[in-house]
């Protein structure tokens, strides 16, 4: 009998540990983020918090998405009312703007320059209340943009932007558009 009771002993020890280190949430996995892992308490704080950002992180995803892809082709005011707030700030070209009616005119005057804008989400990623795009970016130079006349001429460019959301609205966006490309394959500067 005794041989059977060492066994179940193991077995029994190893099945609490293995409960106990589940119960101890994400956070203990990945180590101390906030705070020490010697009390429950702590690790249960410490969980709730990876579950409430890693939830905030799918949704404002899930916003992205729909931004990027019901938003962006058309620039329509009444998705940008959906999708933006009202005082988002914007940081692109060494300069910070604000407002979504600047937004707009952003958008409107970008559209108008390259009539077939297209922005290609290449990658996104999400943590807490921030989402990052890589896009692509493709369209024909038809009118005046960053101070050059329409050329017709065909440009793709990378971007990169990160987007911070408050109340499911974007309410921060720091994009980094290459130019230099653009400014090249338009004829504006010569090519490197």
């Amino acid at each position: 009998m005794r041989r059977l009771t060492k066994p179940a002993v193991v077995l029994t020890t190893l099945a609490a540990l293995t409960l106990s280190a589940i119960g101890a949430g994400a956070a203990d996995a990945a180590g101390p983020a906030g705070g020490t892992t010697d009390s429950g308490s702590t690790s249960r704080a410490a969980a709730h918090s990876f579950s409430w950002n890693h939830g905030t992180a799918r949704v404002n995803k899930r916003i992205m998405e729909r931004f990027t892809s019901e938003f962006l082709p058309t620039g329509d005011p009444a998705l940008a009312r959906k999708f933006i707030s009202p005082d988002i700030v914007m940081h692109f070209g060494g300069r910070t703007q604000q407002g979504r009616d600047t937004y707009l005119g952003i958008v409107a005057a970008n559209m108008k320059a390259f009539p077939d804008l297209k922005w290609t989400v290449e990658d996104m990623r999400a943590e807490g209340d921030t989402v990052a795009i890589r896009y692509t970016m493709t369209g024909t130079h038809k009118g005046p943009f960053a101070g050059v006349e329409a050329t017709g001429r065909a440009i793709r460019a990378e971007s990169m932007a990160f987007y911070r959301l408050a109340h499911v609205k974007i309410v921060d966006e720091r994009a980094q558009l290459d130019m230099l490309s653009i400014l090249q394959q338009m004829g504006a500067i010569p090519a490197a």
